[in-house]
């Protein structure tokens, strides 16, 4: 499966918002044909994207007053860990999905876009990916639970639930002719370092596992540098990145991305800032970036035309550390540009 046809408009999901409905009113007013889901931060910790995922997860404590999530693992954590298993086996997401204190914008956004009595061709969600949902969240002793064979294999489970259960929360909206569900992997910057210890191959397999089971699309956003063919060779349909500061990155890796291309991949161009630069860009503005991008690429080899074929355009990153005014000016521009590479006025 693929995105068909290029130039759709999109996002990576948080608002500043606090306010769902208010939320949803800005998302379905730009995003006609891909929108998503507003994951809010602000409005409550729990949405913050390491506890909105956790619901489940052994042994997990979410500490909204001191914002702390972390797993105690000093109980006997064997038969949560059972339970995980044991849904896995049963393809039974039911039992761990996300529940309203969680994500109050996906409900709120799921009731919108069912009563509408509209079909949009994609409804997108996300989940926080394995590599930065298994090194952000601890331990009581600070050690990432990736680094604990138990809990790891368990929150690999339970993140591959939580996104079969939203593909299928999402279907039953009714709303959508097709889902795109995300796996959230900002930490994949730090892959490679010292002070990591993943693998490359070990990357690529819990995105796979992750992944294992949906019936719809998939992607994945990292917001800085990393090595991309991690997330080519991962069997993903979108792969994200930030083109308004890291459009050099992707140029490292041009045999890989054609390869992704050719075999029906499409690229999502961050090429919205989701920073105070909004205000110094225009439309116009960024689709030059866009063709600057494209020139870029095709200087080391990759065919420009495909580029174009397979582009979708976002914003750069999240944007729950901007106002109001700001994201809904972000939303804005990437539908603008999205237009503009679609030959629309």
């Amino acid at each position: 499966m693929s995105f068909e046809p290029a130039g759709t408009a999109m996002a990576i999901g948080s608002l500043p918002y606090t306010d769902p409905q208010e939320a949803v009113d800005v998302t379905l007013k730009y995003l006609w044909d891909c929108p998503t889901w507003p994951q809010l931060p602000n409005r409550d910790f729990r949405e913050n994207m390491y506890a909105q995922y956790s619901e489940g997860l052994p042994g997990i404590v979410v500490d909204s007053e001191r914002r702390k999530v972390y797993c105690d693992t000093t109980g006997d954590l064997l038969q949560e860990i059972e339970a995980v298993y044991q849904a896995y086996l049963d393809e039974d997401y039911s039992k761990f999905g996300i529940s309203p204190d969680y994500a109050a914008g996906l409900y709120a956004f799921a009731d919108r876009v069912q009563s509408e009595g509209r079909t949009y061709p994609i409804l997108k969600g996300q989940v926080t990916g394995p590599v930065s949902f298994g090194l952000t969240v601890l331990d009581e002793n600070n050690r990432p639970i990736l680094y604990n064979d138990d809990l790891a294999g368990a929150m690999l489970k339970l993140l591959n639930l939580k996104a079969r259960w939203m593909e299928a929360f999402l279907r039953e909206t009714g709303a959508g002719e097709d889902v795109l569900i995300f796996f959230d992997e900002p930490y994949l910057v730090s892959v490679g370092s010292a002070l990591v210890a993943v693998s490359p191959e070990q990357v690529v397999d819990y995105i796979k596992e992750c992944a294992e089971g949906l019936t719809c699309l998939t992607g994945s956003h990292c917001c800085g540098n990393t090595d991309w063919t991690w997330l080519f060779q991962s069997g993903l349909d979108v792969v994200n990145f930030d083109a308004y500061q890291y459009m050099e990155s992707m140029a490292l890796y041009p045999g890989e991305l054609a390869k992704f291309l050719e075999d029906g991949g499409t690229l999502a161009w961050g090429i919205v800032p989701n920073n105070e630069h909004i205000l110094e860009e225009t439309a116009d503005s960024l689709v030059a970036l866009f063709e600057e991008g494209v020139k870029l690429l095709a200087s080391r080899g990759v065919d420009p035309e495909l580029l174009r074929e397979r582009a979708t355009i976002t914003p750069a990153c999240g944007l729950e550390g901007v106002s109001g005014e700001l994201a809904a000016k972000a939303y804005e521009l990437t539908a603008a540009v999205a237009a503009l590479l679609r030959g629309e006025e």
